[in-house]
């Protein structure tokens, strides 16, 4: 799929406009369909609440939901604004995902 499909499709199914942070545009260019579908996926469970998100300890209205597949080291991060909408969804290399982990304060 293309990177504009694959935005499209995430807007989709969050009903709703968000951000998307990171290198997001070349993380999910380099993916394979495979790897775009399981983060398809992802954002399904959360949107549907089958993944239970986790406070972050730093923003008290915030909440966190994390990806992290064990055959690449390709990470995404989901926030969303407590009993609200969907904010950003942050996909980079396990670096970046670190850093942006501990913005988030874990």
């Amino acid at each position: 799929m293309q990177v504009e499909e694959v935005k499209q499709k995430v807007t989709e199914i969050l009903s709703q406009q968000i951000e998307f942070e990171g290198h997001f545009d070349a993380v999910i260019g380099n993916m394979t369909e495979n790897q775009q579908l399981n983060l398809l996926e992802w954002v399904k469970k959360c949107f549907n609440k089958d993944i239970y998100p986790e406070p972050s300890p730093y923003f008290t209205d915030l909440l966190v939901f994390f990806f992290k597949p064990a055959v690449t080291n390709i990470r995404a991060i989901l926030t969303k604004k407590k009993n609200s909408y969907f904010l950003a969804l942050f996909s980079d290399k396990h670096k970046y995902y670190k850093r942006e982990r501990e913005k988030l304060g874990f």
